[in-house]
């Protein structure tokens, strides 16, 4: 890397380009192959900062968009499958069995499933559903964050905030 000289035009207008793109400094810094302080300098001279706040804010706020339509997608998927188990109740039921000294196989169709399986398809539904409700409830409890804090900076912005 050169140190203590200028940093050719090209090379500055490259900088520039990179810095502006959100590039970390000692990244530009190899790939050009000048001295992190001289991007920094560069930088400066410009205005430009390395100040990733805004990136990470955004990064941020996608992510939770991200999480949340994920969110969706199971409270709808767990709905949907507590659905299948109680319609599951009222269905004709094959009931089976393997057994006896020749191992053999028998079925026979009910109108419904015995007591033991209703009981465990109610059960499965109740659990679907009290997942769906947690997830909803989560959604929900960020949702009053959200707008608790958006509220507080709105109240500061306007200044009518009592401790000022």
């Amino acid at each position: 890397m050169a140190q203590g000289r200028p940093v050719e035009s090209d090379v500055r207008a490259r900088a520039i380009e990179l810095i502006q793109a959100g590039m970390p400094r000692n990244a530009i810094a190899r790939e050009l192959q000048i001295a992190p302080s001289s991007v920094s300098k560069i930088a400066a001279d410009e205005g430009l900062s390395f100040d990733r706040a805004n990136q990470t804010a955004s990064a941020t706020a996608a992510r939770q968009h991200d999480l949340k339509v994920r969110r969706l997608e199971l409270i709808d998927e767990l709905v949907s499958k507590a659905t299948d188990h109680l319609v599951a109740i009222d269905q004709p039921f094959l009931a089976f069995n393997f057994g006896g000294k020749e191992n053999t196989y028998e079925e026979h169709m009910l109108d419904r499933a015995p007591t033991g399986d209703i009981l465990n398809l109610h059960r499965a539904a109740s659990l679907a559903l009290k997942d769906a409700r947690e997830l909803i409830r989560d959604d929900d409890d960020q949702g009053v964050a959200e707008a608790e804090s958006m509220l507080m900076n709105l109240i500061l912005e306007l200044g009518l905030h009592e401790d000022e």
